[in-house]
């Protein structure tokens, strides 16, 4: 058991870490092209390899009562997984969401939001000490889909998609989960010693502050020139 761990382990942080380099070349290379495509290709493949193995991470941890750990690994690679499917299934929905699309849509946002709702009860328990303090703040953020859980109980899920808008969100948002996930669990250490105080924030932060400008940018940038060809 122990050696198989290591291994997943090992496969997790190096897919982890070559994804994160990977990420910035298909976001900033000419949509469509080559670079774009085989290597967003080569991102999307290691990032579903550290869903896998974070999941199976959890799952150990589970087995040998390490049930913190589980239900940190467990959330991140549900979220993660839930916005890269997400990002790529509407490349394969362009001319609007199928049935399919919207069933597992569904479930994965359920699966998020209820998830959320364990992790806060959690933290609640633990009275926000110590590692409450992060199931609060992931828990908060898993709660944050009840307007698309509300959506899909209201029966108000919509067919039309702008397929490239949704993309791009979900490829940043993985981005955004990954960076995260990195500064805050595999950097702490690093940056407890250079960002003390209230400054160890920031590693929590800046990848979501980072990613959600870089998602207004590219948008803008994309609508413009959309905008240009139409006129012309």
């Amino acid at each position: 058991m122990e050696a198989i761990s290591k291994a997943l382990l090992m496969i997790h942080v190096v897919a982890g870490f070559t994804s994160l380099g990977i990420f910035w070349i298909p976001m900033f290379t000419r949509k469509g092209g080559i670079n774009h495509r085989k290597l967003g290709k080569v991102y999307v493949f290691l990032m579903w390899i550290v869903v896998i193995t974070a999941a199976l991470l959890s799952i150990k941890n589970v087995l040998i009562g390490r049930f913190i750990q589980a239900a940190f690994l467990g959330f991140l690679a549900l979220i993660t997984g839930n916005v890269l499917w997400s990002g790529m299934a509407m490349l394969r929905n362009k001319q609007g969401l199928s049935a399919r699309f919207q069933s597992i849509q569904r479930i994965l946002d359920f699966s998020v939001f209820l998830f959320g709702l364990v992790l806060v009860i959690y933290g609640i328990v633990l009275k926000g000490q110590g590692t409450g303090v992060l199931m609060l703040i992931f828990g908060i953020l898993g709660m944050s889909d009840f307007p698309k859980v509300r959506a899909h109980l209201q029966g108000k899920s919509s067919t039309s998609v702008n397929w490239f808008d949704g993309h791009l969100d979900g490829m940043i948002t993985s981005g955004i989960a990954a960076y995260t996930a990195f500064f805050v669990f595999g950097g702490r250490q690093f940056f407890e010693g250079w960002l003390p105080g209230y400054w160890a924030i920031i590693p929590w932060v800046a990848p979501t502050v980072i990613g959600m400008i870089s998602m207004r940018y590219l948008k803008a940038y994309y609508a413009t020139r959309r905008g240009a060809k139409s006129v012309g």
